[in-house]
């Protein structure tokens, strides 16, 4: 997949659209929004903490795609293409389980990228309070 107008993504994007999103936004980060070559889509999810919710919708993602979700309370999880290093609380699904661990932001492979020359997109915002707004 190819950036955001890719039809493989826009597919994939239609099937999680039917997901409980109500007050939960969710962002497309990482390649998908970088103009590169990606076989996942990483996305954050932003909104209040439901630990049942989310491991119903972050394992259900993950069964409809190629989606990487991470939920994070953090106010302002995005970091520019800067050399600022900051943690931030995720969670994901492992095993159908809800894991909590820090993150280490940006992380090594964006970093690397950075020397690349291979720039992170902005964040796009797929979903803002249960609503999708993308496309």
């Amino acid at each position: 997949m190819r950036g955001l107008k890719d039809p493989e993504f826009l597919g994939y994007l239609d099937l999680i659209n039917d997901l409980d999103w109500y007050d939960y936004d969710l962002w497309a980060v990482g390649g998908i929004v970088s103009d590169w070559d990606t076989y996942d889509i990483d996305c954050i999810i932003l909104g209040e903490y439901n630990e049942a919710r989310l491991t119903e919708i972050i394992t259900e993602m993950r069964k409809l795609g190629p989606w990487s979700p991470y939920y994070t309370q953090d106010p302002n999880p995005f970091v520019d293409n800067n050399e600022h290093r900051r943690k931030m609380l995720i969670w994901f699904t492992h095993s159908d389980k809800l894991i909590k661990r820090w993150w280490k932001w940006p992380n090594t492979k964006w970093s690397i990228r950075k020397t690349q020359g291979k720039l992170n997109g902005a964040p796009v915002q797929l979903i803002q309070n249960g609503s999708r707004i993308y496309f």
